[in-house]
């Protein structure tokens, strides 16, 4: 671990010290299943009665028509699960929010701009734009704040978790088909990794664009949430990019699943699961995501105070 890296983990620990105890102890998967236990247990009955009160909402749900005891299985056998789709109205209310709200290059908060005023924005930051961000999105998008409380993505989160869930964020983000840097490759996840965000987690993905699968397609390694790629001891201790033929080798490319679909196609995973996004190469896509946990360490919202808010243009 080079010097950068662990002044980069001081920082982090004084910032959020439970974060960085929590990534140091869930790296291991025995120590997940204990925390995720203790959880269960020392909330069972509260979990029974909360997933009572679901069940007794599904009609309302707008995903009542899929089989939740095959999709909380397949989440927990692949990492992954599919089967959701949003109506289009849903899409088109996301989409209109979009319109009329600021987004944030590079999900930094004093680079802001309308989505419309790309061009200009890249011109004022001498760099093109691969990721932008929506911040306060639940805040300023009552769809999106209904959706996230549907009562059938809530079963599955309270069946997956085996607790009461904690809603830990929401996150609405354009990417773009631009020749990115490989920096800004690495920074927005378009190299291969999983993610370490609690003892145990899992995220909702929906397009609200027409992904194909070269161009913009999520892609992710099923059931590796269960096999890292560890040949070493010291391998648990990195949280790193794994190239393409890497992955390739280690899991053999049958499993690797590139994920399209019309907009309004939905999915969960748990990513743990070894994951990317591609960058697009056509059309840009446009990507909302809930994610649930055992604990809420405040890393994972949009949630921006506005006076840190900025624009650029």
């Amino acid at each position: 671990m080079g010097l950068i890296q662990l002044m980069q983990m001081a920082h982090t620990f004084k910032k959020s010290p439970r974060f960085v105890l929590m990534r140091s102890m869930a790296r291991f998967r025995p120590i997940r299943h204990i925390v995720r236990t203790l959880r269960h247990y020392s909330q069972q009955n509260e979990w029974i009665a909360y997933k009572q009160n679901l069940i007794t909402r599904l009609s309302e749900s707008l995903f009542s028509t899929v089989d939740l005891d095959a999709f909380v299985a397949n989440l927990n056998h692949n990492g992954v699960a599919f089967g959701l789709t949003l109506p289009m109205s849903i899409v088109h209310d996301i989409i209109s929010h979009t319109e009329t709200t600021s987004c944030y290059a590079d999900r930094e908060p004093d680079r802001g701009f309308m989505a419309s005023q790309r061009v200009i924005a890249e011109r004022q930051l001498g760099k093109s734009i691969l990721v932008v961000q929506y911040f306060n999105s639940e805040k300023g998008c009552d769809t999106i704040k209904r959706l996230r409380n549907d009562p059938f993505l809530l079963l599955v989160a309270t069946e997956y978790l085996g607790s009461i869930p904690t809603h830990v964020g929401t996150n609405l983000w354009w990417t773009f088909p631009v020749n990115a840097t490989p920096e800004d490759r690495a920074r927005h996840a378009h190299l291969f990794h999983y993610d370490l965000d609690d003892f145990a987690f899992f995220k909702f993905f929906f397009y609200l664009t027409n992904v194909d699968a070269g161009d913009g397609a999520h892609v992710c390694v099923s059931g590796s949430h269960l096999r890292p790629p560890v040949t070493r001891l010291y391998d648990h201790l990195l949280l790193r990019r794994w190239s393409d033929q890497k992955i390739s080798e280690f899991y053999g490319d049958q499993n690797v699943l590139v994920i399209d679909g019309v907009a309004g196609t939905g999915f969960a995973e748990n990513t743990l699961c070894m994951h990317k996004g591609n960058t697009p190469t056509l059309k840009p896509r446009l990507l909302l995501q809930f994610q649930f946990a055992l604990f809420d360490y405040g890393k994972q919202n949009d949630n921006m105070p506005l006076d840190r808010l900025r624009q650029i243009v």
